[in-house]
């Protein structure tokens, strides 16, 4: 035989299942926050990684340089301003 349940634990009932929406729809937007910041992050580690390979690059570049020109000036000192060399003694 069915019973009708009382007002009282209906409304408690509709309560705890609201309750259980909201949470859930509040944990699926923080997922959505997090895998937007991982997209985020993961593009950013890609930048920087493109940059200390350009920064890796650019020193070799200057190490050959210097070499250049240690050859053709030996050691010394440049003024890059006056675009001078003053050899060390």
């Amino acid at each position: 035989m069915t019973r009708k349940l009382d007002k009282e634990h209906v409304d408690e009932i509709t309560q705890l299942r609201d309750a259980f929406a909201k949470n859930s729809q509040t944990l699926g937007n923080i997922y959505l926050e997090e895998y937007a910041l991982k997209q985020r992050f993961d593009l950013l580690e890609s930048e920087r990684a493109k940059y200390i390979q350009s920064f890796n690059d650019l020193q070799k570049q200057e190490q050959e340089l210097l070499q250049k020109m240690r050859e053709r000036y030996g050691d010394g000192e440049i003024n890059i301003v006056q675009g001078t060399f003053t050899p060390t003694a």
